[in-house]
């Protein structure tokens, strides 16, 4: 069995999908199997993913189910169902992985382990923001992130670690639970996760070039993300305030998972601030306002994103 099991995700990737694959058989740690599920691509993705698997047998196994397409996050967690390596690492169809990743990864993982025997533990590194052609757009994410970022207080509110760029030691990986329409982001779940009941080791060198493109699932370009919520709030506001009263309530149940599922081994101190984030979700808008302005939002997710949190708030 290989030591790292690498979680790909596939759907209409036929652009990118093969350097992709190519820059992960090119790792100087080669101690690794890649599984690749494919959400029902129209695309020559599937063909692409297939080639793979019968040229590398044994290193690259495509996952087939009878479970149809869904999400990017449902497949994710369809792929962890078939992880048993003592790692996991999840991976972008479109991305390209420099050839030392693995290695330097496995080594800080290890290297935490040693320092936190039976823990859980998840390590995450910077990443290069690209073009299409991998051409350097912006290396904000290779920034330095302090470890208050990436305490459980601040991963409730916003993500700093993407999945692109986690490794999860299964003692984490399997403690992630099933699919659960509450779950957005697979990533942010497993990130929070770990902030909960394990240790998490942040390793600041970007270990990915990480392209930004006009098909990116979630993508970095934070000013044109806003521009799309401000539109579709102008185009159509009822429709917007329906889709946005949902996504809150399902919010909130995503706190309520957490608690519920890791509840007899989050710490105290941390299970206090998972409580105090569920009460700006609870029915109360008092209630709700005051636990607002005791989160820190604002300095987490800045002006905007607080603001329309707090618009939900007092809406829904």
């Amino acid at each position: 069995m290989a030591e790292i099991d690498i979680l790909l995700a596939s759907y209409n990737g036929e652009k990118y999908i093969a350097e992709q694959i190519d820059s992960i058989l090119g790792q100087t740690f080669q101690d690794f199997r890649l599984l690749i599920r494919d959400d029902g691509s129209t695309d020559g993705t599937p063909a692409i993913i297939e080639d793979y698997a019968r040229r590398y047998p044994g290193k690259i196994e495509v996952v087939h189910d009878d479970k149809g397409g869904g999400n990017f996050c449902r497949n994710f967690f369809e792929l962890l169902g078939h992880a048993q390596a003592d790692y996991v690492m999840f991976c972008d169809q479109d991305d390209y992985w420099l050839p030392f990743k693995l290695q330097i990864m496995h080594a800080s993982m290890k290297e935490t382990e040693q320092e936190n025997p039976g823990k859980a533990v998840m390590v995450f590194s910077g990443l290069e923001v690209t073009d299409g052609k991998l051409n350097s757009l912006d290396n904000f994410r290779n920034l330095d992130i302090r470890r208050k970022r990436y305490s459980i207080k601040y991963l409730l509110i916003n993500n700093c670690a993407s999945g692109c760029v986690q490794m999860m030691n299964k003692a984490l990986y399997s403690r992630l639970g099933e699919y659960d329409e509450a779950i957005d982001f697979h990533d942010w779940w497993a990130a929070m996760c770990a902030a909960a009941v394990g240790v998490i080791r942040y390793v600041p060198m970007a270990l990915i070039k990480y392209r930004q493109h006009g098909n990116n699932v979630v993508g970095a370009g934070i000013r044109f993300h806003r521009t799309k919520i401000i539109w579709s709030i102008v185009s159509n506001p009822f429709k917007k305030w329906q889709h946005s009263s949902h996504k809150f309530r399902l919010e909130g149940e995503k706190y309520k998972l957490l608690r519920s599922s890791l509840l007899e081994d989050i710490p105290p101190e941390r299970l206090k601030h998972i409580d105090s984030w569920l009460n700006v979700y609870g029915n109360s808008r008092l209630a709700r306002l005051k636990a607002f302005a005791k989160s820190g939002s604002f300095m987490v997710c800045g002006i905007f994103e607080s603001v329309m949190l707090l618009l939900k708030i007092l809406l829904f």
